[in-house]
């Protein structure tokens, strides 16, 4: 049986994974803008729905139900 080692196109063997992402990230798909769950996206709460649009392109990047 033959193993596969997969990495992201960006790194090799001896690259580190970058030190300065997070794991919560959250990305916008039309423009490529990314930044943390808590970073700078426009949060809408209405009718117990959280929304999270890119403040650059205004995409919907998520909508869920409201935690609190």
């Amino acid at each position: 049986m033959t193993s596969i080692k997969t990495l992201p196109a960006h790194a090799t063997a001896t690259t580190p994974p970058p030190e300065t992402r997070q794991k919560a990230m959250l990305f916008c798909p039309s423009c490529g803008h990314e930044s943390p769950v808590t970073g700078d996206w426009d949060v809408e709460q209405t009718d117990g729905e959280r929304t999270y649009s890119c403040p650059w392109c205004h995409t919907v990047i998520s909508s869920r139900p409201d935690e609190n």
